[in-house]
């Protein structure tokens, strides 16, 4: 059996897209889990006052609906695949993220790339989440 790389061993790797996207990796070989991340830099601090908590709105309602997806089906495929998804935001960024095993992920990352393209923010949900 050989032994995992101490997590001070595993430093990641980055990469810089054509399109300007950082892409930072840590690998894990020891499990069949991927973790991610997609981070924006759009939070709390780049409100204007009369538009406070805008970004904490939007990340409640981000996952709610696409153009293709019902917040329900949004729901029924990461429940599907044993799969967490989830949108935050903080005083510096917005984030999307997800949890899944390796050979779901690329089924889950075509799922974020199509709720950060066309969500649908459906008013019922962004109603509710106002209240």
């Amino acid at each position: 059996m050989t032994p995992s790389p101490s997590p001070s061993s595993r430093s990641p790797h980055r990469t810089v897209l054509p399109n300007g996207l950082t892409v930072l990796v840590t690998e894990n070989p020891a499990a069949d889990i991927v973790a991610t991340r997609i981070l924006v830099q759009a939070g709390g601090r780049r409100e204007p006052l009369e538009q406070a908590g805008v970004s904490g709105l939007l990340a409640s309602v981000l996952t709610k609906g696409t153009e293709q997806h019902s917040s329900r089906d949004i729901a029924e495929i990461v429940e599907s695949m044993g799969a967490s998804l989830g949108a935050d935001a903080a005083a510096d960024y917005s984030m999307l993220g997800a949890k899944t095993v390796s050979g779901d992920f690329p089924a889950i990352l075509s799922l974020m790339g199509e709720i950060l393209r066309s969500p649908t923010f459906p008013e019922p949900e962004v109603m509710l989440e106002q209240r």
